[in-house]
């Protein structure tokens, strides 16, 4: 019998990945900068509590909220994010 049994990975629990990862980023970077979540929400044209639910992953924005938020952070496409 082996020791090692396969986990079972659901699409809910890839998507319940994803949202802690991505939120995670997001606030990493919101932090670097020493921007507050007002800060950063207000940037994006968000509420501080929209913006709090994601990066403690609990919700994941719409990939255009999304792209706003990297975009105030600094991250334009196609080009580096950091100098």
């Amino acid at each position: 019998m082996a020791w090692f049994r396969a986990v079972d990975v659901t699409e809910a629990v890839l998507a319940r990945w994803d949202a802690e990862e991505s939120g995670r980023l997001v606030q990493t970077m919101r932090e670097e900068r020493g921007w507050t979540r007002s800060h950063l929400a207000q940037q994006a044209g968000t509420s501080h509590a929209e913006l709090a639910r994601f990066e403690m992953g609990r919700t994941v924005p719409a990939h255009p909220l999304l792209i706003r938020y990297l975009q105030a952070l600094g991250y334009q496409k196609n080009r580096e994010p950091w100098p």
